[in-house]
């Protein structure tokens, strides 16, 4: 049993699923939540089972990184008919159970994310990220200090919410559905304007000031956009998309491979030379060029 666990917990680490160091593995065949070694205080990210009968075997993952895996103690090749039949019927309940649980979660935060949203009032036009990103509130409201954005899908359905605080620190609802979701700087695409995808909201209310009567979404992040893209293809075959990318190598290479994928057009902020370091998105080259008596 010890060696067991020893190797399950292994392959977790493998697999990019990393266990807070006081955490430990119930060998009960159930389906468990755990923190990881970076969740803040009070979030459980990992869930797993371990099935201690032999041959010993797991499923885990890492509900916020999108990370998992499935495991056994014995190779495939070294198992009995009987003992495969097993394993298979292992993997597909623990599948099961992982998506209910997983559902369960995402229904969860679209209810917290519903209540907090229709709580909050319209975001006050001198918060200081604002002003810092030389941006209008637009669909923001405001919670306390924090800016509040709904995370929505294409049909319009609040599935979660970020938020930006005073010093521009960011985070999620935990729980929410995130894959093709985004927020609708502008609105929603119709099959007459062009859309343009970036990854952060800031972006995004640069780009709608500068591409008027454009719908702009953002889609959280660069590691989303090709979701994002790939679904407005799906729903909008004749639609003109853009991405737009920030830069550096992991932007501009999530941002034209959702290019690619959805059969769009990519774009990027041309500097030039004595651009400061800083400058990494469209939002970044306004503010800079704009601090420097040029507009945008």
């Amino acid at each position: 049993m010890n060696n067991a666990l020893v190797a399950f917990q292994e392959a977790m680490r493998a697999a990019g699923v990393f266990l807070a160091a006081d955490a430990r593995i119930t060998p009960d065949g159930q389906l468990h939540r755990a923190r990881a070694a970076d969740d803040k205080a009070g979030a459980l990210s990992i869930w797993y089972n371990f099935h201690p009968d032999a041959p010993a075997s797991g499923a885990a993952g890492n509900w916020r990184t999108g990370a998992k895996l499935t495991w056994c103690s014995k190779r495939l090749s070294a198992l009995t008919a009987s003992e495969r039949a097993e394993i298979a019927r292992r993997i597909a309940e623990d599948r099961e159970r992982a998506q209910v649980a997983t559902e369960a979660r995402h229904r969860a935060a679209a209810a917290k994310a519903s209540r907090i949203w229709e709580q909050s009032a319209p975001a006050s036009p001198r918060h200081p990220y604002l002003e810092r990103k030389g941006i209008a509130p637009g669909i923001a409201r405001q919670s306390g200090a924090s800016l509040v954005l709904p995370v929505v899908d294409f049909s319009g359905a609040l599935h979660g919410l970020q938020f930006i605080d005073e010093q521009g620190q960011k985070r999620f609802i935990s729980g929410m559905a995130k894959a093709g979701r985004h927020i609708p700087v502008t609105g929603m695409p119709s099959p007459d304007a062009r859309l343009l995808i970036c990854e952060g909201w800031a972006t995004g209310q640069t780009l709608a000031t500068l591409s008027p009567g454009a719908a702009v979404l953002a889609a959280l992040d660069c590691g989303n956009m090709q979701a994002v893209a790939v679904e407005a293809r799906r729903l909008f075959p004749a639609l003109d998309i853009v991405v737009a990318a920030d830069l550096g190598e992991v932007g501009m290479t999530k941002a034209k491979a959702a290019a690619v994928a959805s059969r769009a057009r990519w774009i990027w902020p041309k500097l030039p030379a004595d651009a400061p370091a800083w400058v990494n998105d469209f939002n970044d080259r306004s503010v800079w060029r704009k601090s420097q008596g040029v507009s945008s």
